[in-house]
């Protein structure tokens, strides 16, 4: 079982790589097949960089069989994270590499964590403060999900008088920013991708997820790691959203802004919180077993 999720992920690996150089080399020619990206170039090289991690955790995971649950849990994140990644930037191109992969993340989920064997002792806590940070992990993905169908949801939402229009701006996943003028008897709507909205879903999803898979396999250290990543999205977003908010022509001060947080952005700090304060609270001494 092994062995071929190793085969199936060295061959993901590489198909991805030369995905990546496709997009690179002649993605403005081929956009249908790279999902209409704006920057063909740039996602290109994310893609190989990140195909290159995904084959080098299958090279090690090939040579070093890993001896504690966090060095298994290091491995599987570094083929998981890529294999999911990609499939927002390279589009149709890492439909059969993206497969390949997992593919290979679930047999090695299996092997590492499914087949009979010696328990190895994590050193984490008990159950109640793993179910907190998974409870955490799953509040942050929820809010994020909500934005899609409430924009009220979304990390900025903010409805402001323009002469006899009221203008509502949101900021909404995956990556764009929302222009509404609710003018009498109609409403234009106008949507702007920004790369930076982008990247602070991706840090706060990121993070959800990988908290999430450490404490279900009994994490401590990545189940900080997680929470770190999801604390720095916030952080991330509070610096960008001048600039953000600047690409559809809003800017107000920031006292403003900080009023007109979203839904989103709490409800993504509560489980955030949650996450953080389940990594680093110890168990009752007696119970730090998993």
């Amino acid at each position: 079982m092994k062995k071929l999720s190793i085969q199936s992920g060295i061959l993901g690996s590489t198909l991805g790589i030369l995905a990546g150089l496709i997009e690179l080399s002649i993605g403005a020619q081929i956009k249908p097949w790279i999902g209409n990206k704006e920057n063909p170039a740039v996602l290109g090289l994310v893609t190989i960089l990140l195909s290159g991690l995904a084959l080098a955790a299958f090279i090690v995971a090939r040579k070093h069989e890993p001896q504690t649950n966090d060095g298994k849990l290091a491995i599987f994140l570094g083929a998981l994270l890529p294999a999911a990644i990609c499939f927002t930037t390279v589009g149709r191109l890492w439909y059969l590499p993206g497969t390949l992969l997992m593919v290979a993340v679930a047999l090695l989920a299996y092997e590492f964590w499914m087949t009979p064997q010696v328990k190895v002792s994590s050193g984490t806590s008990g159950p109640m403060w793993r179910l907190m940070a998974v409870i955490g992990s799953l509040v942050i993905l929820l809010s994020i999900g909500l934005a899609f169908w409430k924009s009220a949801f979304g990390l900025f939402h903010a409805e402001v008088l323009v002469m006899a229009d009221r203008i509502r701006f949101d900021v909404l996943p995956m990556d764009f920013i929302r222009r509404t003028a609710l003018s009498i008897g109609a409403m234009i709507l106008e949507n702007v991708e920004a790369g930076q909205v982008m990247a602070i879903y991706l840090f706060l999803i990121l993070g959800a997820m990988l908290a999430f898979i450490a404490r279900l396999t009994a994490s401590r250290l990545f189940t900080r790691i997680g929470g770190g990543i999801a604390f720095l999205g916030l952080l991330l977003c509070l610096v960008l959203l001048p600039g953000i908010l600047a690409q559809v022509y809003y800017t107000p001060g920031y006292s403003i802004l900080l009023k007109s947080l979203g839904w989103g952005w709490y409800v993504s700090a509560i489980g955030t919180s949650l996450i953080l304060v389940a990594s680093f609270l110890r168990p009752p001494e007696g119970t730090d077993k998993t």
